[in-house]
């Protein structure tokens, strides 16, 4: 059957090939985040090779993945505007900081909640929420996934393309592939609402009820469907214990280096108190003692490479942010005026020192124009999840 009028609706890096075909082709990339559209510089050579392959071998579309939002929403949107296609072939490296294979995979597999998160993704911001939901069930109705992650191979690639549009049912590593003819329904013309434009800086705990509603209005028009979520709400959170437990250490020691010597001796955190602190007051000291060693970990940082990146800029927006959720849970709360004020004091010292590091994000990370040294991780990120330490207790229901 014909494609709709206006397809492929969403641009983006790929390749336009046989529209009748049953497969479209998706090649994860690794490369310098900041060098893809509108200013694409420097896609790898062997990967602009599988897009080309791909194509060549018969594919109806065939592009890279980088971004595990906006990237897959525009797959999405040009999936389900042809019907014909009805295989979505996985290949390429994992990428690294973004698991866009992995959300992908999720996505088809598990479909999204009702805070328009892919469900089960290891991703770090795997948020659909310029997609209609219609659009997104059908294409999880409409695709079959070959998931090739890892394989760099142009030959296997084409190999899996060619016997996707074979009529007889053809073995291909462990699937079974031929044309399965059309998808029943015709195609769903949808484009972004670009309601979200920058999804990646969107905290997990900022996504409730209030942030939906604002999204799904422009989404129900274009999508036709009733924007109300089915599936009951899963946490995604996994706390990094390994990781956060050894940045514990870490800014114990850069605590103790940046110390004046006359305040080398360990001071008590609050004043020694006559009556026990309630568990409504400990929640917000032991925040704001948390938020001791994001703070020293983030100087330390600053001194480093990260302050001409946007990894630590990035980390000290969202620790800003976290604050002010923090100051108004502390309006919220019903301790005297007194003790209030004196935690709205510590508040603002912490607001202040953030507002003295980096919070220019336009540069690229320094992991990935190759001058970071650190490691596989990122350390700025990881610092903020010194937060998840603090436990208990739990947010008072009252705030």
């Amino acid at each position: 059957v014909s494609p709709v009028a206006d397809y492929p609706t969403e641009a983006g890096c790929f390749l336009r090939g046989n529209d009748f075909s049953p497969v479209a082709v998706v090649v994860l990339l690794n490369a310098p985040y900041g060098t893809l559209p509108p200013e694409v510089q420097s896609i790898p050579p062997e990967i602009e090779k599988l897009v080309r392959v791909a194509i060549e071998t018969g594919a109806a579309l065939s592009g890279t993945l980088q971004t595990e939002n906006i990237g897959i929403e525009k797959i999405v949107c040009n999936v389900v505007g042809n019907p014909n296609i009805r295989y979505l072939v996985l290949c390429g490296k994992e990428v690294e900081g973004h698991n866009s294979g992995s959300a992908l995979k999720a996505l088809i597999k598990e479909g999204t909640d009702d805070k328009r998160t892919i469900v089960g993704s290891q991703a770090k911001t795997p948020y659909l929420f310029n997609t209609p939901l219609k659009a997104i069930k059908r294409f999880r109705e409409q695709t079959t996934l070959v998931d090739l992650t890892g394989e760099m191979n142009p030959e296997i690639i084409a190999k899996a393309v060619w016997s996707c549009y074979q009529e007889n049912p053809t073995p291909f590593q462990g699937f079974t592939l031929c044309d399965p003819g059309s998808f029943a329904e015709t195609g769903l013309s949808c484009r972004l609402t670009w309601r979200v434009k920058h999804p990646e800086e969107i905290e997990n705990w900022e996504i409730d009820e209030e942030f939906i509603m604002k999204i799904e209005e422009p989404l129900e028009k274009i999508g036709g469907e009733s924007m109300v979520g089915k599936e009951k709400i899963l946490s995604l959170t996994k706390r990094l214990l390994k990781v956060t437990e050894e940045l514990a250490e870490i800014a114990r020691l850069c605590i103790e280096g940046l110390e004046r010597p006359e305040e080398a001796k360990p001071q008590p955190t609050m004043p020694v108190r006559e009556e026990p602190l309630t568990e409504e007051e400990l929640y917000f000291v032991n925040q704001l003692r948390g938020y001791r060693g994001v703070l020293a970990a983030f100087k330390a940082l600053d001194r480093d490479i990260c302050h001409d990146g946007c990894s630590l800029p990035a980390a000290v927006i969202s620790a800003s942010k976290r604050l002010k959720n923090l100051k108004a849970s502390l309006d919220k709360s019903s301790l005297p005026e007194k003790k209030r004020e004196k935690l709205r004091r510590e508040l603002g010292e912490f607001e202040g020192a953030l507002q003295g590091l980096p919070q220019d994000t336009s540069q690229p990370c320094q992991k990935t124009v190759g001058n970071c040294t650190i490691g596989s991780g990122c350390f700025a990120n990881a610092s903020l999840d010194l937060l998840k330490l603090v436990t208990e207790p739990a947010l008072p229901p009252n705030v």
